[in-house]
């Protein structure tokens, strides 16, 4: 089952132009559980100083969860689960989401 903090190599893009991209789930599990879709936020390399991006080390490299880009794909889009976010991580994503969608 696909779950909330999972990171997962993504197909992205379209037939002519598809790319292979690493994102983390980001949609509650109960919605996972039932839906055929999820929501992702991308991974990137390139290092942003927003206050809506959290960093990590991703198989040893750096980049940032970029939180201003959540998508919605199926989960067929899913390839692989490469790993999963620290508890630290889920902490920051979920106040800057609260944040951004002005959440109490």
């Amino acid at each position: 089952m696909v779950k909330r903090f999972f990171v997962y190599l993504v197909e992205t893009g379209n037939l002519l132009q598809s790319q292979k991209k690493p994102a983390v789930v980001i949609s509650p599990d109960e919605l996972n559980a039932t839906l055929p879709y999820v929501m992702i936020a991308p991974i990137t390399k390139k290092i942003r100083y927003y206050p809506f991006r959290v960093g990590l080390i991703l198989k040893e490299k750096e980049g940032q969860i970029a939180l201003e880009q959540i998508q919605t794909v199926s989960k067929e889009k899913l390839i692989k689960k490469i790993g999963i976010l620290p508890n630290e991580s889920h902490q920051q994503i979920s106040k800057i989401l609260k944040e951004m969608f002005e959440i109490e």
